[in-house]
């Protein structure tokens, strides 16, 4: 997996995005903390939702262990489409 600049954190915050943005087809997607959400550059995952590519999640350029299709900034929280459906950020993983 290739690290790029935009999947880490600013310095400082330039913004926060707005509600019911989803990535595809935005790039990155940054939240309260500053923190900047994006997919991995590696698709088409065994763990895949069927029928769908998929990423690893991605949190400050760190992997969360969550791979998803898609993932979404809905009413202040991350969530993402994995396999088993969807999935919210506890600030720690995701549920």
């Amino acid at each position: 997996m290739i690290i790029l600049p935009y999947m880490l954190r600013p310095k400082e915050q330039l913004h926060i995005t707005e509600h019911y943005v989803s990535s595809p087809p935005a790039l990155i997607i940054t939240d309260e903390l500053g923190d900047v959400w994006t997919l991995a550059n590696e698709p088409d995952r065994p763990d895949a939702p069927r029928g769908e590519f998929a990423f690893m999640v991605l949190r400050n350029g760190i992997p969360t262990g969550t791979v998803a299709s898609r993932f979404e900034r809905r009413n202040g929280r991350v969530r993402a489409f994995t396999r088993d459906g969807w999935k919210r950020w506890t600030g720690l993983f995701f549920i």
